[in-house]
């Protein structure tokens, strides 16, 4: 059975000058947790170095002598937690450094007199000593510019030194280990300066895998996390990485466990993005974390809420084709890959309502509602989304240019606000579009605290015969109901009362998500004879929709006419923070105004 060897390192105590850090101890921990969570005791080698224990000759010594116990076949994890700076290179490195810094972990004793720091090019060393063995090594470095491995004050940061490491000190020569840095294919130059000299040192063919991980890129920092449950202080990478461990299913894959941490680090600490690097190719970021095997790969998003625009929000955006229109089914984190590609197991589902370079905006639909502490896998539901559009449309088109049904035959008005001094009523035809504004005052009993507007649709027959009328709603999230008369179909029949939208009770309109304006639409259905109006009826994108023609065909089969009106709601910007639902009905009922039984 393959062994793995982990060595923890973290520092809070350090001596001054440096800051003292509180978070650092309990990243180690966490870690430490995981790692017997995952493996049997015989399996696991643990050695944890902290504090005053964590000077910089023994996290070399122990690397050596710890880590490179592993084998080929092995697993080894060296995991750091503590200060991080910034080393002048002295003249060497000078053509691959042209910053003239090298970046350094600040052990127990590197600033004390005489004391050096660790920099990323000995790191490099030790990395390629024990990757030689042809051990699968994992690097984990939670530290400010991690990238560089750099961790600052309260954000863990220590200033950059003013003296040069001695080019005696470094634990290679370094105009050896410039010139193989020089000569790293071009794809390698610009990975950090760590996965970069450890590459350098390794031998091809010969050394196991080494990937890297780091809290964040190099011109950014990490940042502290108090965990909620304990209220104990983490850093940010280490507390959402461990968090997801212990959330999702196990066999993640390095690539996919980066993946999902940045989608719950994006969430509370959104100027902090985590890295993964390989140093043996991007392929290695397929295997399994901690593990040799390939990790099942399944292409989803990560939709989390954000807390700075009060908005559901997708992890990709414009650069990878995501458009206004497109439609995801959302599961939970925890669902297996085995059931994201079945949109009938998704808990919910969401259309793209706003496309930035690298994120989108999503507005879910109403119900189920999301939990908003919550992240979400996103598959995109592509197949259907042509086909739904283009028969939403085709749905909404709908009309018969030869029909004998007279047009004086049905009395379409349309009332935008009833009940309120500011109540309008149209005839449909000639009105085929109302403006529905959002008002900022409660101007009636029907009104909504955020204001959004009302209306009531009625239908009366003026012909000398009976009728049968629909009334089906065209949502901008390209949806149809057709429930606005409560029994679908309804009956008329000549000279009778008129028939109201919900038995006379105002109706709510309203624009989703954070957006300022929508367009909805009512289309009217009068025909000689009994059709089914539920066949209209179709859910947002990404669900099935009714076929047209053929069977089940929703159109009248004999003579029949339509007519259609739009509604263009609005509302301010402030208004738009309010995230309301959709058409949702008034509390309190008017009377109802001789409606007509279903068919």
């Amino acid at each position: 059975m393959p062994s793995i060897y982990a060595l923890l390192v973290a520092i809070n105590a350090y001596p001054p000058p440096v800051d003292l850090l509180d978070g650092c101890l309990n990243d180690a921990d966490s870690i430490e947790a995981m790692l017997r969570a995952r493996f049997d005791t015989e399996s696991l080698h643990l050695l944890r170095i902290q504090d005053s224990a964590a000077t910089r000759q023994a996290v070399i010594d122990n690397f050596r002598s710890h880590l490179g116990q592993a084998k080929q076949c092995d697993l080894a994890l060296f995991f750091y937690a503590g200060h991080g700076s910034l080393v002048p290179t002295g003249g060497q490195f000078s053509t691959v450094e042209p910053s003239g810094m090298n970046s350094s972990i600040v052990c127990y004793d590197s600033r004390l007199p005489n004391g050096l720091d660790l920099v990323d090019k000995d790191m490099a060393v030790l990395i390629s000593e024990v990757t030689a063995n042809g051990a699968h090594l994992t690097t984990m470095f939670d530290s400010c510019h991690s990238g560089s491995m750099d961790r600052g004050p309260a954000v863990r940061r220590v200033s950059a030194r003013p003296d040069a490491q001695p080019a005696s000190k470094y634990l290679t020569n370094p105009a050896v280990l410039e010139a193989a840095i020089r000569n790293l294919p071009g794809a390698m130059q610009n990975a950090n300066p760590i996965t970069r000299a450890a590459a350098a040192c390794s031998k091809p063919g010969q050394s196991g895998a080494h990937i890297l991980l780091a809290a964040c890129d190099t011109d950014q920092t990490a940042q502290e996390y108090i965990d909620p449950s304990t209220e104990k202080n983490h850093g940010a990478f280490t507390y959402f990485l461990t968090d997801t461990l212990n959330q999702t299913k196990a066999g993640l894959g390095y690539r996919e466990l980066m993946h999902l941490t940045s989608a719950a680090m994006s969430v509370d600490v959104p100027l902090q993005t985590p890295k993964v690097e390989s140093s043996g190719g991007d392929h290695m970021l397929d295997a399994l974390f901690l593990g040799f095997d390939a990790a099942a790969q399944t292409d989803y998003a990560i939709v989390a809420f954000s807390n700075l625009t009060n908005q559901w929000q997708l992890d990709r955006g414009a650069t990878l084709n995501i458009a206004a229109g497109n439609r995801y089914a959302l599961y939970p984190l925890s669902t297996a890959d085995t059931n994201l590609a079945d949109s009938s197991k998704a808990f919910a589902f969401a259309a793209v309502t706003q496309v930035q370079p690298a994120a989108a905006v999503l507005q879910p639909d109403p119900t189920p509602a999301l939990d908003q502490n919550a992240q979400y896998k996103a598959v995109a539901v592509v197949a259907s989304f042509l086909d739904h559009t283009s028969i939403w449309k085709q749905r909404l088109a709908l009309t018969n240019p030869n029909t004998q049904i007279p047009a004086a035959a049905i009395e379409f008005t349309f009332t935008v606000n009833p009940g309120t001094a500011q109540a309008q009523s149209f005839t449909c035809p000639p009105t085929d579009a109302v403006e529905l504004p959002y008002h900022a005052v409660q101007m009636s009993l029907y009104s909504t605290p955020d204001g959004r507007p009302t209306y009531v649709a009625s239908v009366k027959n003026n012909e000398t015969a009976r009728l049968y009328v629909a009334l089906l709603y065209f949502s901008a999230d390209f949806s149809i109901t057709t429930d606005l008369l409560g029994g679908q179909t309804q009956f008329l029949d000549p000279g009778s009362q008129p028939i109201y939208t919900r038995s006379g009770s105002p109706e709510h309109a309203s624009v989703p998500g954070a957006a300022t304006e929508a367009t909805d639409y009512i289309l009217l259905i009068a025909s000689t004879d009994l059709f089914d109006a539920t066949l209209f009826a179709m859910g947002p994108i990404g669900t099935p929709a009714q076929p047209t023609g053929g069977a089940g065909d929703p159109v009248p089969q004999h003579d029949f006419f339509t007519r259609r009106i739009a509604l263009h709601i609005t509302r301010t910007l402030q208004a738009a923070q309010e995230n309301t639902v959709r058409r949702e009905p008034a509390p309190t009922p008017q009377p109802a105004a001789g409606a007509s039984a279903p068919a």
